[in-house]
């Protein structure tokens, strides 16, 4: 979540995003390993930003490619700069157009919403139904063992 966090000050108080990836477990746990950031192309907006998909998908299939194919698109991170770590009725449509779309093989996609900065709030909610709303999960940050300086 650094790299989101860095990403959600640089771009502050415009909005900005991205996509997360990782693995999921189980249904109702994911664990997030990777974020990649909205792309040198994004556009920036008080209340919406619009992600450089181009970059993004290079990104994403390196970091696939890197990861020994392990990794997996899990969703999308984007920050509500003014804002509280809600969903909006566009986010809500996002999370379900990701688990409705094949290619995109997030069957319960997530969302993280990064609030209220320049000291943000984060909230990870994930679609566990084609219908109705997304839940809430618990948010752990582990650090990685190849973060630690010994």
């Amino acid at each position: 979540m650094e790299e989101a966090l860095r990403e959600a000050q640089r771009a502050y108080p415009s909005e900005t995003g991205g996509l997360l990836l990782g693995w999921s477990p189980q249904p109702a746990a994911v664990v997030i390993s990777e974020v990649i950031g909205p792309g040198p192309r994004a556009g920036h907006h008080a209340r919406t930003f619009t992600p450089d998909s181009a970059w993004q998908e290079e990104q994403l299939a390196q970091a696939y490619e890197l990861a020994g194919r392990r990794l997996q698109y899990l969703g999308d991170w984007h920050t509500h700069p003014r804002g509280t770590v809600r969903l909006s009725g566009t986010d809500r449509a996002t999370l379900r157009h990701i688990a409705e779309h094949p290619d995109a093989r997030a069957d319960y996609p997530v969302m993280a919403v990064l609030a209220g900065g320049p000291l943000w709030q984060v909230a990870v909610r994930q679609q566990v139904r084609r219908r109705g709303g997304p839940r809430l999960l618990s948010l752990e940050v582990w650090e990685s063992p190849t973060d630690r300086s010994e």
